[in-house]
């Protein structure tokens, strides 16, 4: 982020998109990825940028990130080394910051994770939480080698299931995140019957909609979310005593009935 600022002021008469995908190494595709997770907007003041970012550094957050993933590692080892890049979070995103208590967070192909963060004290726990998920998504995607060009619905479900079931046995319920709260488990149960289980073999950015939502469609806003958690749920109560270990390496299909 600095030396993107830095560039900014040196280069006014360069476009900024042009010197992020450089200084960053991106690809406009994965500009439009991480522009749709809430990173900030490319063509704010220089001056509030600033502010914001000497605010995300006082509070430490990118110590913080690096810490908590060397945490992880050591007690969850992947044989992939783990990188990450932090943002600010564009001040202006209300979803973020009213849905998502102020982090957003993916992590893309290579394994590496992308955080856009509220220059905010009180996301801490929030950030925490998301850098337990997302660590989550890529020890999976390691020990299941699952690639963008195979993954099924059914694994996109189990991923983030999976996530949030890792979050609640490392920091406990209070961590969770909203995901969960999308469907009652009656809702989810008729959901998966209906629909989810017809479909789950499903590749491709036809499977966007059962996770995030279709009004067109009829399907719940973060369904695919709720419903991951609840499979988990039904799994472990058929299943007592599984590991997070364990079903991390289990394939989708087993949570599927």
């Amino acid at each position: 982020m600095e030396t993107f600022l830095k560039a900014m002021g040196s280069h006014p008469e360069t476009s900024r998109k042009d010197l992020f995908l450089e200084i960053f190494n991106l690809s406009e595709e994965e500009l439009e990825t991480i522009s749709f997770f809430g990173i900030f907007n490319l063509e704010s003041e220089i001056g509030i940028l600033e502010t914001q970012l000497n605010k995300l550094r006082s509070l430490a957050y990118e110590d913080f990130i690096k810490d908590e993933l060397t945490l992880l590692q050591k007690e969850f080892p992947v044989s992939k080394a783990v990188e990450f890049e932090l943002f600010i979070l564009d001040e202006q995103d209300q979803f973020v910051r009213e849905k998502l208590g102020g982090v957003s967070a993916f992590t893309d192909w290579s394994g590496k994770m992308f955080f856009a963060v509220l220059p905010d004290a009180q996301v801490r726990s929030t950030l925490r939480s998301v850098i337990n998920h997302e660590y989550h998504h890529h020890w999976r995607t390691h020990a299941l080698n699952i690639t963008e060009q195979n993954q099924t619905l059914m694994d996109r479900l189990m991923l983030e299931g999976l996530a949030e079931h890792f979050v609640r046995i490392r920091l406990g319920d209070a961590y969770l995140g909203p995901y969960k709260d999308a469907l009652t488990e009656e809702q989810a149960k008729d959901l998966w019957e209906s629909t989810y289980k017809l479909c789950r073999n499903e590749l491709g950015e036809r499977t966007d909609v059962y996770m995030f939502g279709s009004k067109e469609e009829n399907l719940p806003f973060w369904g695919g979310y709720s419903l991951g958690y609840y499979l988990v749920k039904w799994y472990l109560e058929k299943n007592e005593g599984s590991s997070i270990e364990y079903m991390t390496s289990l394939s989708s299909e087993k949570f599927s009935f």
